[in-house]
């Protein structure tokens, strides 16, 4: 989770620069800053949630043996304080929509591996018709297939989040939070909940062992999805503005990508020496108060109550900035894990049913 966090960091910190959602970025930016955005979107664009979500449902395997209401119930606790989060920190966040996919996810625990991964298949074959094709029928020489950037909208946006009012931005937080992410919800069923069903598929399968024992074959699949999804990913450059391309890259290019940065992830971690691979699990421990830090520290220094970097500073800076706070937190969590202090994951951890009773 350690790297699913900063992936996440990096994605968001590109949305504390920008509005990124209501521009195109292809006739917003230019020169060296348009190139910036084109390497940084093809290889993190999307693909954080989609890595996120495999990576979560790897993670909440991990907590099998407990009581189902007890990991329910602290996964709502969880995804009220991501939801607090959102409307006071950061209105674009994508970590409601995981959470709450990895609540109902969470109902497939026990099942039998077969239906986990039948329950998997039909959701991404629901996300190849209705996302994938119908949108490529629909939007296939469509005179409106442009996007184009809402000045209005970006004035208005950015105007609101270098003001020094903050009961202003927590407004406009609300109604970000509203506009784009919960009338979005179909879209978090489609797009976030057949990835967390994947990582649970591949903790019943045994990846660790499939990579032990089947290394080569392992790693070429890998390959093959990280490589299949950047060339998906391609086609939004190359189609310049389309808004086809650019959600048929991000729908299925995204997905394939962050499948394959996951596996990528984990046959490296599993490779690193135990003291190295111990200093990142600090920050995968205590994920959500890394996550929740790192939004802190960014409206800090993108908002007007604090430094007033939105729309001033560019996503490569604001990239820069977000890896020095993910390096400082992961200092700060190793020191916080030496000394056993308690920070958001057990504090929002339920208990109403004894550990011992299944």
């Amino acid at each position: 989770m350690a790297i699913a966090i900063l992936l996440l960091g990096l994605s968001n910190g590109m949305r504390f620069t920008i509005p990124l959602d209501v521009i195109n970025p292809y006739e917003y930016f230019y020169g060296t800053e348009r190139m910036h955005f084109q390497i940084i979107n093809i290889f993190l664009g999307g693909a954080a949630v989609s890595f996120a979500a495999v990576a979560a449902g790897y993670m909440l395997m991990t907590f099998k043996d407990h009581p189902l209401v007890n990991i329910i119930l602290t996964l709502v606790v969880m995804l009220i304080v991501s939801m607090i989060s959102a409307v006071f920190l950061f209105g674009f966040d994508p970590l409601p929509g995981i959470l709450l996919m990895l609540i109902i996810a969470a109902l497939f625990m026990r099942e039998d591996r077969r239906m986990v991964l039948g329950a998997f298949v039909l959701l991404f074959s629901l996300h190849v018709i209705v996302n994938g094709v119908m949108v490529v029928i629909s939007g296939l020489n469509a005179p409106g297939d442009i996007i184009y950037s809402s000045i209005q909208e970006v004035n208005r946006l950015t105007s609101t989040f270098r003001s020094s009012d903050y009961f202003a931005i927590i407004g406009m937080n609300l109604e970000v939070f509203f506009t784009y992410q919960l009338s979005d919800w179909f879209m978090w069923i489609m797009g976030i909940l057949p990835w967390t069903l994947l990582g649970i598929v591949l903790y019943r399968f045994n990846v660790a062992e499939l990579f032990k024992y089947n290394g080569v074959l392992m790693i070429s699949i890998t390959l093959a999805l990280i490589a299949g999804g950047l060339l998906i990913k391609m086609i939004e450059v190359i189609s310049i503005g389309s808004y086809t391309a650019a959600e048929f890259a991000e729908r299925f290019g995204s997905p394939l990508l962050g499948t394959g940065y996951f596996m990528l992830v984990f046959l490296i971690y599993n490779l690193l020496p135990e003291k190295l691979s111990k200093i990142f699990g600090a920050a995968g421990e205590k994920g959500l108060t890394v996550y929740v830090l790192s939004n802190v520290l960014m409206a800090a220094a993108s908002y007007g109550i604090g430094f007033t970097l939105y729309g001033e500073v560019s996503i490569g800076n604001m990239i820069f900035i977000v890896i020095i706070i993910y390096a400082v937190l992961l200092v700060i969590m190793n020191a916080l894990r030496h000394y056993n202090v308690k920070m958001l994951e057990e504090l929002s951890a339920v208990t109403v049913i004894n550990e011992n009773i299944k």
